[in-house]
C-alpha cells in the first residue's frame, strides 16, 4: 500500500510527519462518529499530521449521494469535489456545514443548503456551482476511486497512515476505535515524543464547528458527563450558546450564530 497516483503533499523524507488518508461515507453513522476524533487529531497534532479527507467513491456511497440529489449541485459527492478544487480546508468546512444542515433534523439536502454551506465555507459560489456541473469533478472522483482501490479499502470509515518516509508501507485502520488507538499509531510512526497542542475552550470549539452534538464534545474533551453538562449550562446561562434537542440527542450552537435548525 503506497501513495502512487494520489494528490499527496510533497514531503521531506522525515519520520516526524504523518499523512492520513481518511475515507468516509457522509451518510454513515460510524463515519459521523469518527468526525470528533478527526477534529481532535487535527487540533492536538497540527504541525505533525495532515489529513486528506476523501469521500469514498464506492458504488454504494455514490448511489446514496445520487439517490438524495435532484441535480449535480445538491449531490454531495460532486459538490464536495467541487469545493475541494478551491482548497482542502474549505472543502472540509463545506462538508461540515452541509451535514450540520441535514443530520440533526434529518433534512433532505437541497441546493439552498449547498449554496449556504459554500458561502459559509468561504467558497466562490459561482465557481463552485460551475465546477459541480463540470466533467472535472467526475475526473477527480475517478482518480479518488483509483486511490480507494489501491489502498484496498473494504470497510468505512477507513484511515491509512503514512510516515514521511515514502518507502514505508502505510498502516490501514478500518472502523471506529477509541482516540488513543490513533494516537498510538501516530506516535509509533513519528518515533519521537510529541508535545500535543492544547484543545480550545468548549465555547471556542462550538464556535469553530458551528453545530456540535453532546457526543462530539464528550469525545473531544473527554470530560465526565456531569462536569461537561455543568460547563454547558454555564455557557447557556451566560447566553453564549444555545441548546437544541433533536431525535438524535442534544446539539449546541453559538447563540445568535447562523442556525442550521428548522431549515
Amino acid at each position: 500500500m503506497n501513495r502512487t497516483g494520489t494528490q499527496s503533499l510533497v514531503l521531506e523524507p522525515t519520520s516526524h510527519y504523518i499523512e492520513i488518508f481518511y475515507f468516509f461515507d457522509p451518510f454513515s453513522n460510524d463515519c459521523r462518529a469518527l468526525e470528533p476524533i478527526i477534529n481532535k487529531l487535527q487540533l492536538e497534532y497540527r504541525g505533525h499530521v495532515t489529513i486528506k479527507k476523501i469521500l469514498a467513491p464506492s458504488l454504494q456511497v455514490l448511489t446514496k449521494c445520487q439517490a438524495q440529489s435532484t441535480s449535480d449541485i445538491d449531490n454531495i459527492a460532486l459538490a464536495y469535489k467541487a469545493a475541494e478544487i478551491q482548497g482542502r480546508n474549505k472543502a472540509r468546512a463545506f462538508i461540515r456545514y452541509v451535514l450540520n444542515r441535514i443530520v440533526p433534523t434529518r433534512n433532505i439536502c437541497t441546493i439552498e443548503h449547498m449554496e449556504e454551506s459554500a458561502r459559509l465555507a468561504g467558497l466562490d459560489v459561482n465557481a463552485f456551482t460551475a465546477d459541480a456541473h463540470s466533467e472535472d469533478v467526475r475526473s477527480l472522483l475517478k482518480r479518488d476511486l483509483m486511490v480507494y482501490r489501491e489502498m484496498d479499502v473494504e470497510e468505512l470509515p477507513a484511515m491509512v497512515f503514512f510516515s514521511g518516509d515514502v518507502e514505508t508501507e502505510g498502516v490501514k485502520v478500518e472502523g471506529v476505535y477509541p482516540y488513543h488507538i490513533y494516537t498510538y499509531i501516530i506516535n509509533e510512526l513519528i518515533d519521537k515524543e510529541i508535545e500535543k497542542h492544547p484543545l480550545p475552550s468548549i465555547h471556542d470549539y462550538i464556535e469553530s464547528y458551528e453545530v456540535v452534538s453532546f457526543h462530539e464534545l464528550k469525545t473531544v474533551f473527554e470530560w465526565r458527563t456531569g462536569l461537561l453538562l455543568n460547563e454547558l449550562k454555564k455557557l447557556r446561562l451566560q447566553r453564549l450558546v444555545e441548546e437544541v434537542e433533536t431525535e438524535d440527542g442534544m446539539y449546541y450552537q453559538i447563540r445568535g450564530g447562523p442556525s442550521s435548525f428548522g431549515r
